[in-house]
């Protein structure tokens, strides 16, 4: 791995970038080096994720089903142990959905309070690659008026 430390803002512009890959449903050849290959450890509300082939299921129905997404980062807090770091993240989220045979699709808006480990890569461009990532360290907390999943 390269001798560029990690810091708060290489960290920020990653945690960005993350969650503009979901926005714009970036093709998945392109997120996996976001992801550790070995000791992977996703909780999403609808499952857990140890490898790529089980992020790639998940993945392709995300895609499949929500769109018009929009994630604003509120919040990173990092705590940077050498070549590690635990990451506090609120993130906003919004988007749509639709479900055959419904006559309107649904829209969402809500905050999700999330953990994250990441750790020094040289597989992207951002020097880092999640490890660990909690999606429910709180419940979500959803916008008045909105859908809930």
């Amino acid at each position: 791995m390269g001798n560029t430390p990690l810091t708060v803002e290489s960290i920020n512009r990653f945690v960005a970038a993350w969650y503009q890959a979901l926005d714009f449903h970036i093709p998945i050849e392109q997120v996996y080096p976001m992801l550790a290959e070995t000791g992977l450890n996703v909780q999403f509300p609808d499952g857990d994720i140890k490898d790529f082939a089980s992020f790639k299921v998940w993945y392709d129905r995300v895609t499949g089903l929500f769109f018009d997404e929009n994630h604003y980062v509120q919040s990173v807090a990092a705590e940077i142990k050498g070549d590690e770091a635990v990451l506090d993240i609120v993130v906003g989220w919004q988007a749509s959905w639709w479900e055959a045979p419904a006559a309107k699709s649904k829209r969402v808006s809500m905050d999700a309070t999330q953990r994250w480990i990441v750790r020094k890569s040289d597989r992207n461009a951002f020097g880092m690659e999640i490890v660990n990532y909690n999606a429910t360290v709180e419940p979500f907390k959803y916008a008045p008026g909105f859908a809930r999943l």
